[in-house]
């Protein structure tokens, strides 16, 4: 009875996390205008979606095709069909919201240690669940229409598959990896400098005697081929692209002591993952039956140190935000005490609560609010139907591609001959920032904001009356 008893707590301490780390991510999912730093992305995979001539648009307004793009893009036609006019926002963010909770409800897949997997006690799983509910990393990407919810779960994924090789070593789970690994280079081709810093990782996780021991040939030739074949047909289709972004290094001390914080207090959510390596590393040390922490232990001054040579961190980005989480319950699941568990357990949460409102909760501070994004949406509809005159449909007096999404969101289905720059002509729509020395001859519609002081006036000619019209 008492075994009965555990599993129900442990199932409502599931549902509980997960319905929290989804409340957390959902705050901007009705937004009717997207932010900008989403915009390109949610053009994107309307352009893929709505069959919309992007080749006119200025390069980098919306991103190019990719797996995760056009997967939103099927979402949002399927949640579309049988209604008039082009998929709302949401219709696209309920992807990346879902892959987000996926990722969430798939960290007790890692395992138990005595199983082959992860965590020492049972409670692990369920305390790297709620680390990743409110790590803000992890936050800010699910609120955000952003192929990084994508990428965090697919990594996750492939940490399960790794896993299930280590468990069960069969075809599936190598056929499982190789078509993992395949759709991480397709999307993103810089995901070849995260494996390059996980492979020695793994490499010493497993140990040699033991990858000697149980080392098949024929496996890993179907896990290669299984790679090649999925990036094959991803390129096939065009939705592989991207270029391979060569490694640099800033040799100023200023930047790279700001760019190692940014890493530890962003990405590590405040330095909970350096604490967590600390006590793998303590802990683990080089015992076989310690593969994972060790594998861990090894992972994450590889992933931060490399992601020093890219910026924002690039793909090795992913990695660091991944197992921030995991390390932290992997480090929490080996006391002993479940008592000393739960105390250590919920200070982390506080703390992880409390530092996700300074950085995240802060920076949505800046989101306009609903009832203005609604107003620039309403204001950028009204030039829609603006008579062609001239060369130029759509001119955005600014080079910052988000600024340019997010005005072009609205108008995407009349935006053809778009342009994003500086030059002071006219168009059929005409689109200024606030403050800028210049007057159109066209009628000033209004001004939409974008975000908290940075807002654009409209300016478009009003079609014309139809006859017969009072």
């Amino acid at each position: 009875m008492r075994k009965v008893w555990l599993i129900a707590i442990e199932v409502l301490a599931f549902a509980a996390i997960l319905a929290v780390g989804v409340w957390l991510r959902a705050p901007n999912l009705n937004a009717p205008l997207p932010l900008p730093r989403e915009a390109p992305a949610l053009l994107g995979a309307a352009a893929a979606g709505e069959g919309l001539d992007a080749r006119q648009w200025p390069e980098g307004v919306a991103k190019a095709p990719s797996p995760f793009l056009c997967a939103a893009a099927a979402c949002a036609r399927f949640l579309h069909e049988g209604n008039e006019g082009a998929p709302t926002a949401r219709c696209y963010r309920i992807f990346g919201l879902t892959l987000s909770a996926l990722f969430l409800a798939a960290i007790p897949a890692l395992g138990l240690r005595r199983r082959g997997g992860v965590f020492e006690t049972a409670d692990g799983p369920l305390w790297a669940m709620a680390f990743a509910a409110v790590s803000p990393a992890l936050v800010w990407s699910g609120i955000l229409f952003d192929p990084f919810a994508g990428q965090t779960f697919a990594f996750l994924a492939l940490l399960v598959a790794a896993r299930a090789y280590a468990q069960w070593p069969t075809y599936v789970a190598a056929v499982a990896f190789g078509a993992l690994v395949g759709v991480g280079l397709a999307v993103d081709p810089n995901v070849a400098w995260a494996l390059l810093a996980l492979a020695p990782a793994m490499a010493v996780g497993v140990g040699w005697t033991r990858l000697c021991l149980y080392w098949r040939t024929a496996h890993v030739a179907a896990m290669a081929a299984t790679l090649a074949a999925v990036w094959g047909a991803l390129a096939w289709l065009g939705w592989a692209g991207g270029e391979l972004t060569l490694p640099t290094f800033s040799t100023t001390p200023g930047t790279w002591l700001r760019e190692s914080a940014w890493r530890l207090v962003w990405l590590c959510a405040g330095g909970l993952a350096a604490l967590a390596w600390l006590g793998l590393t303590v802990w683990g040390g080089w015992r076989n039956n310690r593969r994972w922490a060790r594998l861990m232990a090894v992972a994450f001054p590889l992933c931060l140190a490399g992601s020093l040579f890219f910026d924002e961190g690039g793909a090795l980005a992913v990695p660091l935000a991944c197992l921030t989480p995991l390390m932290g319950g992997v480090a929490l699941s080996t006391i002993p005490k479940a008592w000393i568990r739960g105390v250590l357990g919920t200070l982390v949460l506080a703390f992880l609560a409390f530092w996700l409102h300074r950085t995240a909760g802060e920076a949505w501070e800046s989101a306009p609010e609903r009832a203005e994004q609604k107003a620039a949406v309403a204001l950028l509809l009204q030039a829609h139907d603006a008579p062609a005159t001239h060369e130029a449909r759509i001119r955005v007096l600014s080079e910052d591609p988000g600024a340019c999404a997010t005005l072009l969101w609205p108008l995407r289905t009349a935006a053809t001959r778009v342009a994003c720059d500086g030059r002071f002509e006219e168009a059929d729509i005409t689109l200024v920032p606030e403050g800028a020395q210049w007057e159109p001859r066209q009628a000033e519609l209004g001004r939409a904001t974008l975000w908290k002081g940075v807002s654009f006036r409209v300016f478009a000619d009003r079609p014309s009356a139809k006859k017969g019209t009072p």
